[in-house]
Order: structure tokens, then C-alpha cells, then sequence
């Protein structure tokens, strides 16, 4: 056993045997156990596991994370943080890992939508949780997702009932503070039932000085859509250069229902986000789309995973990375159909533009198609700057340095309008504007 495993071990089984657990439900403990039984057998992943062949965990593995055992006080301070991340609307604000109740507030929250606490839904909604927590993420096929439901405790549930409508988005904000190695594992769950519809941001930043502390940040969510149910989900990643994020979304569809998931990677020394999507009824979509922009050092890597197991279901998919300095990006995306999934419609494509010789990008699109009645298409490319477009506008005055930066806002620009206009995406132009470099920004801003 390595002293990384016995770490994180001892962590999960100190956790568990606290005296403050000892009042919850003997499903939510027998969760945990065979979580932990589960992530003691996988241990941590390596490189020579082909899932995790370009993921550079070091710094999970040599680090000294312990979660939180308090919630957060005298967070007044943060609200400025929360206001320039957050959006109009209700939210939950997470602090460490910890609800941070005086940050978050459910004002607002339209009728037939119930956002809570975990920690709450847990004792309210027991039943439901104890059916699906851990149905969708499945412990047993990933060591940090098994990781994340042996301390399952902190985190978020968003119910929506029948035919409910939200045009105002949720949000789940998830702050750091930097002053510690701190281990966060937020778990959401999202219930969409038939034909409704939402939007929900999920949002994970640093709150401390440049400088601060690395911390790991695990996060899972759990998605089920009903028939003919809707969400827009978006996911906002920009956290503290020496941050650790871990970041897995499973989703499962039903009959005629839409999903939509929005990936922005910004932040981090290293980031890693997973989104799966099941199709299990007829008729479903789905959209995923992904921006990761990096610098200096950093190691930005997506995998995305899409099941066509019932007919009749279409899919798109476009991640798109900017890569300078040294930084290195990847890509691996399944789309999986299987034989009685006739009728699919699916297509994928990954683009890397190098701003630098020592940049680098990895990219594996790929397709296991078992049917016969099928349109899939899949496609990656790796390049620079275009020299004809360049040279175009350098001839009518452009400077060098503008010219370029004119370019790869462009390029980046493509996925943030795959964004409905609104609140929502305004506040993605702004994030990717602290993230370019000069001319962009003040075009963005302009």
C-alpha cells in the first residue's frame, strides 16, 4: 500500500468512525463503507491505467489533504467574491467544502423547484437519496468517485417537480480559501422529473491571495432526467494556480428529455473533468461543450463519454482548448452506440490551437459503433494561428501582438456562444477575459 492510499484511507475511515456520524441513516453509512471498501481496493489510479494516462496526479498523490471538520465563520468577507462569481438568482455557497449559510440564500427560487443542503435532504429526503445517490456514479468503477461517497456528507440536491419552469439559473458556488490543504468533496444530486426544465451553474473558484495553499477540490454530480425534462448545466472552473480539481458529472436521460452540459476550465495547476451521459429513452439530446484554456504550467485534461443505448437519440459535441506557455491539454471522448441503437445521430469534435513551441495537446476522439442504421462523425485537430488570417489583418494596420490575440479570441469565442445569450453567459465572457491576454480582454470588455 502506498502512503498516498493510507492517507486517504485513514482519512475516510476517521471520518466515518467520528462521533457526529453516528446519527445518520444506516443506508447513508452502508453507502460510505462500500465506497471505501471500493477505493481501498482500486487505490489511487497511476499512469499506466490507460483512463488516467495523461493525468499528472503527483501533487494528489505526494499531498496532505484533510477535509474541514467545521463550517466556515466570519465569511462576511467573501460575499464581494461571491458577487463578482455569482449571478442574480438563489444559490447555495459552499466554503472549504462546508455550507456557508449566511453566503446562500433560496429567495427566489421558483415554484416546484426544492434546492437544499445535502446535509439536509439527507434527513428529509431519505428515501429519494437513498435510490439514487451512487446510482449514476457508480464507486466501484472510480476510485475518486468512490473516494467522494466515502466522505459524502456536504453537497447539494435540486428537485424539480413535474412541469416545473426555471428561467432564473441555480447556482452552487464552491470557494477556497487557500489558508490550508484542504480536501473538498461535494456531492450534487439533480431530480428533474417529467417536463421540466432548469438551469444550474456550478461554479468552483479561489477566495485567497495569490500564493495560497494548493488544495483538492473531488467533485461528483448525479443527474436524472425524466421524460421530455430539460437542463442546462454549466460548470465554471477557476480556481488558484496551485489548486487540484477532480470533476465527474454522470447523467442519465429519459424518453424525448434534453441535456445540455457547458465545461469551462480556466483554473488550476491541474484539472480534470469527466462527463458521462446515458440515454436511456428514445428520443433524447444531448450537448456537451467544453472550453479549457491554459497557461504557464498547467494540465487541463476532459474526458467525456456518451451511451447510445436506445434508438433514436442524437448527440453533439464540440471541446475546443487553448493551450501557452507550457501548458498541457487533453482530450478523450467515447460515443459508444450500441446494437439496438438504430437511428443515431451523433457527432464529435475536439480543436487545439498552440500558442507556444512548448505547449501541447493530446486528443483521442473515439467511436464503438454496434449498429448499422447510424450517422456518427468524430474529429480532432491540433494546430496554430492561421497565417492567412494573419497576414490579413496585419496588412490593414493590425499589430502583431493584437492581430493574434484578436485570433484566439475568436477561436475561444465559439464555444461561450454556444451559450444562450444572458446572465450566464456574460459572466463566462468576463471570466475568459481575465484568462486571455490583452487585446482580448479589453474586446470582451468593450
Amino acid at each position: 500500500m502506498t502512503a498516498a492510499l493510507a492517507h486517504y484511507l485513514d482519512v475516510a475511515t476517521r471520518f466515518q468512525a467520528a462521533p457526529e456520524q453516528a446519527s445518520a441513516p444506516q443506508w447513508l453509512k452502508r453507502l460510505r463503507a462500500d465506497a471505501l471498501s471500493h477505493f481501498e481496493r482500486q487505490g489511487l489510479p497511476t499512469t499506466r491505467d490507460e483512463a488516467w494516462k495523461y493525468s499528472r496526479l503527483g501533487s494528489i498523490a505526494e499531498g496532505t489533504f484533510l477535509p474541514r471538520t467545521e463550517a466556515p465563520r466570519d465569511t462576511a468577507h467573501l460575499s464581494a467574491v461571491v458577487e463578482r462569481l455569482g449571478l442574480p438568482g438563489p444559490r447555495l455557497v459552499f466554503v472549504d467544502g462546508r455550507l456557508a449559510p449566511e453566503l446562500s440564500s433560496v429567495a427566489g427560487l421558483p415554484r416546484g423547484l426544492t434546492l437544499k443542503p445535502l446535509r439536509d435532504a439527507v434527513r428529509e429526503d431519505g428515501e429519494l437519496l437513498e435510490s439514487l445517490l451512487g446510482q449514476r456514479a457508480l464507486a466501484k468503477e472510480h476510485a475518486f468517485t468512490a473516494l467522494n461517497a466515502a466522505l459524502l456528507e456536504e453537497g447539494a440536491l435540486l428537485r424539480l417537480a413535474p412541469g416545473a419552469l426555471s428561467e432564473v439559473p441555480v447556482q452552487l458556488v464552491f470557494l477556497t480559501r487557500g489558508d490550508a490543504p484542504v480536501l473538498s468533496s461535494p456531492r450534487i444530486l439533480v431530480v428533474a422529473e417529467e417536463s421540466s426544465e432548469a438551469t444550474l451553474v456550478e461554479t468552483y473558484a479561489s477566495a485567497g491571495p495569490a500564493g495560497s495553499a494548493a488544495t483538492f477540490t473531488n467533485a461528483v454530480t448525479e443527474v436524472t432526467l425524466g421524460d421530455n425534462a430539460s437542463l442546462h448545466h454549466y460548470k465554471v472552473q477557476v480556481e488558484a494556480d496551485a489548486a487540484l480539481h477532480l470533476g465527474a458529472l454522470h447523467a442519465r436521460q429519459g424518453r424525448d428529455s434534453r441535456f445540455a452540459s457547458h465545461a469551462f476550465a480556466f483554473g488550476g495547476a491541474m484539472a480534470r473533468n469527466e462527463v458521462h451521459a446515458a440515454f436511456a429513452g428514445e428520443g433524447g439530446d444531448a450537448t456537451l461543450n467544453g472550453l479549457y484554456v491554459g497557461q504557464g504550467a498547467q494540465h487541463l485534461d476532459n474526458r467525456t463519454a456518451l451511451d447510445h443505448a436506445v434508438p433514436r437519440c442524437t448527440s453533439r459535441e464540440l471541446y475546443k482548448g487553448v493551450l501557452d506557455g507550457q501548458s498541457r491539454g487533453t482530450f478523450h471522448g467515447l460515443i459508444r452506440v450500441r446494437q439496438d441503437a438504430q437511428r443515431t445521430d451523433s457527432r464529435q469534435q475536439n480543436r487545439n490551437l498552440l500558442l507556444s513551441e512548448s505547449a501541447q495537446a493530446d486528443a483521442k476522439p473515439q467511436l464503438e459503433i454496434f449498429a448499422d442504421d447510424v450517422k456518427c462523425a468524430h474529429g480532432a485537430a491540433v494546430g496554430r494561428l492561421d497565417a492567412q488570417a494573419l497576414f490579413y489583418l496585419r496588412s490593414r494596420g493590425v499589430p502583431q501582438a493584437e492581430a493574434e490575440r484578436l485570433l484566439t479570441y475568436a477561436f475561444a469565442r465559439e464555444v461561450v456562444e454556444a451559450v444562450p445569450a444572458g446572465p450566464v453567459r456574460a459572466n463566462i465572457e468576463a471570466l475568459l477575459a481575465l484568462k486571455l491576454p490583452g487585446a482580448a480582454q479589453r474586446e470582451v470588455t468593450a
